[in-house]
């Protein structure tokens, strides 16, 4: 059943709205400002929002805007009493599905409902099948609304079409490689091979081979002929992953298989031809290598017929609730059971994400493994133990179990005893105060209240006296 969130500050109208949309088979629930809204958003997932434009405290038109970056996904329906062009207009702009004034007739809200809601329906189908067009089943892709993600999903399907080499650029961890490979899984190549190659991962002394491949005795170890990359890649996309870091021999041999295509195996007396669409990465700044002879001119030029910039995260910002949600089901969890506060959500906006959509998808795998939505709060917080985290590794009460206890069981244990030790500190801090705690610690005090339960710990305990 569609649940519905009703903000109005008039309470004879939420009930009778709450009742027309009851009658029509939805969940509807309640909230007298923009403010209490996205109290229950925090707390519950909804299909639509249903705002009054005028209220006290959080205006409808603040609420969108904040809705915008927490959830852009989620449709947002204004009513207003006070209904002009430029203000229908300026809603719209800003994100609103639709604008209808009071009094309004129920069958025209009802279509309304269902129009936003047959619009969020449509946009999860097409996020997920992007998903799956830009790197296939059960692999994280492409995602994202916002413009700089619009713009490159359109620059990747005009690239695509064309058998040109690509030069995509960006900071490490931005998905240069997911480019890479929805550029070759939206060509007439996706039926061939895409062949990722690590350039700075490989010594170089064995990346030529790996490249070119070599015949046996070609040196110490070569046992057997072996096929290279380029070779496995025939008619379909070699990636070339930090191409910047490839030394000056190598890249003069880069530049001859893009020049005549043909490759010739390390200790190999003749070439093969290949046929290999060529699309390179690197986070360096080419041209500044270019000047300095440390990479080659005609090869910059040869790679960069078509360049392509990735933007950093802290481009794009509003993606990352769209992102967070992606990963969390990709660990097999359900968003609702991590969700972003307006407070954590802020706090993930205004990063800067040195790691990128890398260091967002760690972030999440921590709190996943810990079993601490909190935990999503803390970007940017290093991962060694400080002063105020137990190092759980140097406790011996927690290794209280012996071999023949189940994993899962040792593993839930270690946790609890890390999670006892966390909370016992936060609360010592705070003087036993939830409200302060769970300030402190970005969390929803309903959230810790549940959390301190299960652990068994009594703030009031850590309460000092007077």
């Amino acid at each position: 059943m569609p649940k519905i969130l009703i903000v109005d500050d008039e309470p004879r109208l939420r009930k009778a709205l709450s009742l027309q949309l009851g009658a029509a088979g939805y969940d509807a629930d309640a909230a007298e400002d923009g403010a209490a809204a996205l109290d229950a958003l925090e707390n519950a997932s909804y299909d639509c929002v249903i705002s009054d434009l005028r209220m006290p405290n959080l205006s409808g038109e603040e609420l969108l805007s904040k809705l915008q970056k927490i959830n852009p996904s989620l449709p947002v329906i204004l009513l207003t009493a006070h209904g002009t062009v430029a203000s229908a207009v300026s809603a719209m702009r800003e994100g609103a599905v639709d604008f209808i004034e009071k009094p309004y007739e129920q069958e025209v809200i009802l279509k309304a409902v269902r129009r936003a809601i047959d619009r969020k329906r449509l946009i999860l189908e097409n996020l997920y099948l992007r998903d799956e067009l830009a790197v296939g089943p059960g692999r994280i892709g492409l995602i994202g609304e916002s413009g700089p993600m619009k713009s490159l999903f359109a620059l990747i399907e005009r690239v695509a079409k064309s058998d040109s080499t690509a030069l995509i650029l960006g900071e490490s961890g931005s998905g240069k490689e997911l480019v890479a490979q929805a550029i070759h899984n939206q060509s007439p190549r996706a039926e061939k091979p895409f062949v990722p190659i690590n350039c700075i991962a490989i010594p170089d002394e064995l990346l030529e081979s790996t490249l070119f491949g070599h015949v046996k005795g070609a040196f110490t170890g070569a046992v057997q002929n072996r096929t290279g990359s380029f070779e496995l890649a025939d008619g379909g996309t070699i990636f070339l992953d930090e191409i910047g870091d490839m030394n000056a021999n190598l890249q003069g041999k880069i530049l001859r298989v893009l020049q005549e295509q043909t490759i010739e195996p390390v200790g190999g007396r003749g070439s093969k031809r290949v046929d290999v669409r060529v699309v390179a990465a690197t986070n360096r700044n080419l041209e500044i290598a270019v000047k300095t002879g440390q990479f080659r001119e005609d090869l910059y030029y040869r790679l960069n017929v078509v360049p392509i910039q990735v933007p950093p995260l802290r481009n794009h910002p509003s993606d990352i609730p769209i992102l967070v949600a992606h990963f969390l089901k990709d660990l097999g969890k359900e968003p609702s059971e991590f969700p972003l506060s307006p407070q954590i959500q802020d706090r993930l906006s205004k990063y800067e994400w040195p790691g990128n959509i890398r260091e967002l998808r760690n972030l999440v795998e921590r709190a996943v493994v810990l079993d601490a939505p909190e935990l999503l709060g803390q970007v940017g917080a290093s991962l060694a133990p400080s002063p105020e985290t137990p190092n759980i590794e140097s406790e011996e009460d927690i290794w209280l179990f012996d071999e023949k206890t189940p994993y899962k069981d040792a593993k839930q244990h270690v946790i609890d005893q890390f999670e006892r030790k966390f909370f016992k500190r936060a609360l010592e801090r705070n003087n036993g105060n939830v409200s302060r705690t769970a300030e402190a610690l970005t969390m929803h005090r309903k959230n810790l209240q549940e959390k301190l339960e299960r652990l068994g710990l009594n703030p009031k305990e850590f309460a000092e006296s007077d």
